[in-house]
């Protein structure tokens, strides 16, 4: 500094988060392939996709990011996937899978569809399948049933199981947490076998299922448990009795107002609640696992 002349001004350090030019700094871009493909993988399958056009640094992360694929949202009309854009998809995508969406009862999706989504590499290992099919057949069940040693969630519907017998196949869902069956018609036996092959189930959601009169829960990790009847008179078994055999970490067991089913509770000494569910019960299951998270 010259004797008797003005101070030179200081420069200020830059805010955390803000370069000198005044721009704000780019940490989301800076972080490593991984995490920014497990941040990709949890939004929408579209927004996914967009994210492409970002930067450079984002052209080719989208592809290895594990696929959430939502037919939901593959649609050229109000009701039909356009199976082009799905068939573009699978055919490009080089990451595992984290998730596959299709529920035929609403979206028109054509078999030949529906089976290319579930033999596709690019949904190998994925851990979140929500898959409603009235039209599901034994190839599809098959293939569906690829996926047992990865699941963590699983939310079937519109199908009947009644003839699959789990215990013989040897089916295990070894990292499976969360299990919902919406208007399935399974037989009493398979049903029991299922929740057997489910060592680490912590919510289990039956919807409007038939095939049988009894559920009989005996596991050591079920937390809460939601049950709705059919409530329709038809040909097959309809649900009366719910017996908790063993169940030393269940928390809520929640059924429909109204019902006439016979509960009976031989042991779960941390049961909180035993009480009747709103009519919105295909919402149950994720409304519980965020109060149990």
């Amino acid at each position: 500094m010259d004797a008797g002349g003005p101070s030179p001004k200081r420069r200020r350090p830059a805010s955390p988060g803000v370069e000198e030019d005044g721009g704000c700094a780019d940490y989301i871009s800076a972080l490593p392939d991984a995490v920014l493909g497990d941040i990709i993988s949890l939004l929408p399958t579209k927004e996914g996709a967009r994210t492409r056009i970002l930067a450079s640094r984002w052209r080719d992360l989208w592809l290895s990011a594990p696929l959430n694929l939502d037919c939901r949202e593959l649609t050229a009309g109000r009701n039909e996937v356009r199976s082009d854009v799905v068939s573009r998809i699978l055919s490009s995508h080089r990451g595992p899978g984290r998730r596959l969406y299709i529920n035929t009862c609403i979206h028109w999706i054509p078999a030949d569809t529906v089976e290319a989504c579930l033999r596709s590499a690019a949904l190998d290992n994925i851990e979140e399948l929500d898959f409603i099919n009235h039209l599901l057949e034994k190839p599809q069940r098959a293939l569906i049933l690829r996926f047992s040693p990865t699941l963590r969630v699983a939310n079937i519907g519109g199908c009947n199981l009644s003839d699959v017998n789990f215990h013989e196949l040897h089916l295990h869902f070894p990292l499976l947490k969360l299990l919902g069956l919406v208007n399935v018609m399974i037989s009493e036996s398979s049903l029991h076998s299922l929740i057997a092959g489910c060592p680490a189930l912590e919510c289990l959601l039956i919807d409007m299922c038939s095939g049988f009169r009894r559920i009989q829960i005996n596991s050591p990790t079920i937390r809460c448990m939601a049950v709705r009847e059919y409530g329709i008179p038809i040909e097959s078994l309809l649900l009366e009795q719910i017996v908790i055999e063993k169940a030393p970490c269940l928390v809520r067991l929640l059924f429909e107002r109204g019902s006439i089913l016979q509960v009976t509770v031989l042991a779960a000494p941390k049961l909180e609640t035993l009480g009747f569910i709103s009519d919105k019960c295909r919402k149950i299951a994720y409304h519980l696992t965020c109060a149990l998270a």
